[in-house]
């Protein structure tokens, strides 16, 4: 489906069997992201897959040989040179546990996730401590953004 004012396709996985994510809601949100970074004329196909802590751990450890599980991985589609195009996991599991540590909504982690996805297929990079705080900087002004533009409650609620 295609995102108003987008050129990206948007596909959305949820193999997460504690949450339902909207859909709707959170294309518009992926959207939206585009406009504000200045991408909204981006050709291309994204894919969202929601996972679990189990699903995610074994991801982490086939691609980036980490024996843990970790919040986002993102993958550009090698064979198309369009920025847009790639998949971005994202586990809703550790969104409920960093919620917790950092005293933060569940959907607007969660949010944060598909955001900071985004932008790893943008280019942005999070290798060093100067990295994380400039990439962190740049998901906060988009998240408060997107809570002028969107209502985050119906991003993602529990099944």
């Amino acid at each position: 489906m295609k995102g108003v004012g987008s050129k990206v396709r948007i596909y959305i996985t949820n193999l997460n069997k504690k949450y339902r994510v909207g859909e709707k809601r959170l294309k518009k949100i992926i959207c939206e992201t585009l406009r504000y970074i200045k991408k909204e004329g981006a050709i291309g196909e994204l894919e969202l897959v929601f996972l679990d802590t189990a699903m995610m751990r074994a991801m982490n450890k086939k691609y980036k040989g980490i024996g843990r599980s970790t919040d986002v991985l993102s993958f550009r589609t090698e064979y198309q040179p369009i920025p847009a195009t790639g998949t971005i996991f994202i586990s809703i599991d550790q969104a409920k546990k960093n919620s917790r540590i950092f005293r933060t909504d569940i959907r607007e982690e969660f949010t944060r996730y598909a955001v900071h996805g985004m932008l790893h297929l943008f280019g942005y990079v999070d290798y060093t401590e100067r990295d994380r705080r400039k990439m962190a900087a740049k998901e906060n002004r988009i998240l408060k953004y997107l809570c002028t533009k969107e209502d985050l409650s119906k991003v993602l609620t529990p099944r």
